[in-house]
């Protein structure tokens, strides 16, 4: 047996053995198909429900290269295409996909935005003189918001052409009736 100091060379080899199962792990692993790196993935992130992989369509935001599929909620799920945030203040029976799409073109298209943000300056100065307002029932950013959403629910499928085939004036209609417009009215007055 080795004296003193005679036993280093085992820290190093155990060093490097260990080194080179992690070197020979990663090599495995990037040669393998996308499922299979989902999973390994997946448990580094959270290794105690790797069984629960794959019960949400939402995309993880942690940082990782591959998108997995998570259980839960995702954080910043309501955030819009345009760099937007929003808190939810309303209830809705679903989280629509139409009213972030409506939502998205007011905020980017270049002749709506403008025109919807002085629409929300005016129902915000005329709901200030409401009567639920001055009695206090409401405040003036709800009577503003429902003001806002009827203008908004009459006004955007009035651009729908008329001359359309039956068909599509049907699923429009439909697209239409899922959009939350006290949603959109909120997201307005509150980047107003």
């Amino acid at each position: 047996m080795a004296g003193k100091g005679g036993g280093a060379w085992k820290v190093a080899y155990a060093d490097f053995v260990t080194a080179l199962m992690a070197f020979f792990l990663v090599m495995w692993i990037c040669g393998q198909d996308q499922s299979v790196k989902r999973a390994v993935a997946y448990y580094f992130q959270d290794p105690f429900s790797a069984s629960d992989l794959g019960t949400s369509h939402s995309p993880e935001r942690r940082g990782s290269v591959v998108e997995l599929q998570a259980p839960g909620t995702v954080p910043a799920a309501e955030k819009v295409a345009v760099g937007r945030g929003r808190t939810t203040y309303s209830q809705w029976k679903d989280k629509s996909q139409v009213t972030k799409l409506v939502s998205d073109w007011i905020f980017s298209d270049q002749k709506a935005s403008p025109y919807w943000h002085e629409q929300a300056q005016r129902r915000r100065e005329q709901a200030r003189w409401a009567p639920d307002v001055l009695s206090k029932r409401a405040s003036v950013d709800t009577i503003a918001t429902q003001m806002l959403a009827k203008d908004l629910e009459a006004e955007i499928p009035r651009g729908f052409p008329k001359e359309t085939n039956r068909l599509y004036k049907d699923l429009f209609q439909e697209a239409v009736a899922d959009v939350n417009w006290t949603e959109i009215a909120q997201d307005l007055l509150m980047h107003d």
